[in-house]
């Protein structure tokens, strides 16, 4: 396991414990892990059950990059999370669903939280947080998601939790320290997808289905084609008034026959 990487048994969320951490200056690849959380949350502040058996982990990450390109830290941590299962054989159905899920049978895997910060000394940076389910599935359906599937639902032989977790934290941060690099020798214009759009578009689900946008209020907001993601991460939604493109802060899709 690597020395930047600590595992600890129980806390109440990984992702407040190295925001702390952060604006205390811990460096880029601090990794933190837990066996259990008792207050996990995901996207839009709902609750992501924390339960012991899977994987629960966070990462500083303090890319050098206009802290505007933070947004892009979530897909392209999704990917990297896909590229380390792939690499334990674990890959073949699981795909992403936009713009910070893993999903795989038309069930949630897993689900990336980036949440960005200024440390003490006014120094920019964010913390990953990663949930997999590997051995326990979480029962409950919250309101408008998905039902919950885990690795060992679609595998027989699922590496051990301590293995993954070292697998992905790596993944994740040499996926960053890419990203950095490629982002740095573009053009200032770009969005900050651009070094891993075809990458991040070719792993999501629903391309070329009809799907609906909701806010998070659950009112709708768009209907047809869900054409492609731009380098901005935006969802280009082809609808009967033309494309409509939705940021992933302002909606969330769905498959229109579900």
């Amino acid at each position: 396991m690597d020395a930047k990487l600590t595992i600890v048994d129980v806390t109440g969320s990984t992702n407040d414990d190295l925001l702390e951490a952060g604006k205390q200056g811990a460096p880029h690849g601090t990794g933190l892990a837990a066996r259990a959380q008792t207050a996990g949350r995901g996207r839009r502040g709902h609750k992501w059950d924390s339960t012991a058996g899977n994987l629960l982990l966070s990462i500083v990450l303090r890319p050098c990059v206009n802290p505007a390109k933070y947004s892009g830290l979530a897909a392209v941590s999704g990917l990297a999370v896909l590229e380390a299962l792939e690499k334990q054989g674990l890959a073949n159905e699981i795909g992403l669903k936009w713009p910070n899920d893993l999903v795989a049978r038309g069930r949630k895997l897993g689900g990336i939280l980036v949440e960005a910060a200024r440390d003490n000394e006014g120094k920019p940076f964010a913390v990953c947080g990663i949930g997999v389910n590997v051995n326990y599935v979480p029962s409950e359906v919250p309101d408008g998601g998905l039902a919950a599937i885990g690795l060992s639902d679609l595998n027989k032989n699922v590496p051990t939790v301590d293995t993954l977790l070292d697998a992905v934290y790596h993944a994740v941060v040499e996926g960053v320290d890419t990203w950095e690099k490629c982002l740095n020798t573009m053009e200032s214009s770009v969005g900050p997808l651009a070094p891993i759009l075809d990458d991040y578009v070719a792993h999501l689900n629903w391309i070329g289905n009809h799907v609906i946008a909701r806010s998070p209020a659950g009112e709708e907001l768009a209907r047809g084609i869900f054409r492609t993601v731009d380098d901005y991460g935006r969802a280009n939604i082809e609808t009967e008034g033309g494309l409509r493109a939705f940021h992933f802060e302002e909606a969330s899709l769905r498959p229109l026959s579900a």
